[in-house]
């Protein structure tokens, strides 16, 4: 597995349960495609319901290893999105 798998699965994940992405790095917008190609060392990635509000939070980094690149994330993601299950689903195979 790599990053930039794990990440592109990750936005999978989000958009396929309908929710929107939207990301920053050090408080500045940056595009999903830049995270996907690693333009960036850690971004955050927000994740906005229909009306564009924020339900949740991501803390990505590729300064871990691609297992351990979720470092945080708003608790709330684990009902919405099944997040920890994601997690879980990916790393105990590795």
């Amino acid at each position: 597995m790599t990053h930039k798998r794990y990440v592109k699965e990750l936005f999978k994940l989000i958009e396929g349960k309908g929710y929107t992405i939207e990301c920053q790095c050090e408080h500045e917008p940056i595009t999903k495609d830049e995270v996907l190609k690693h333009e960036v060392d850690d971004a955050s990635i927000y994740v906005l319901d229909k009306d564009g509000h924020e339900i949740g939070w991501i803390y990505w980094t590729f300064w871990n290893d691609w297992d351990e690149s979720i470092s945080d994330y708003t608790l709330e993601l684990d009902t919405i999105l099944n997040l920890d299950g994601f997690i879980k689903s990916y790393t105990y195979n590795y």
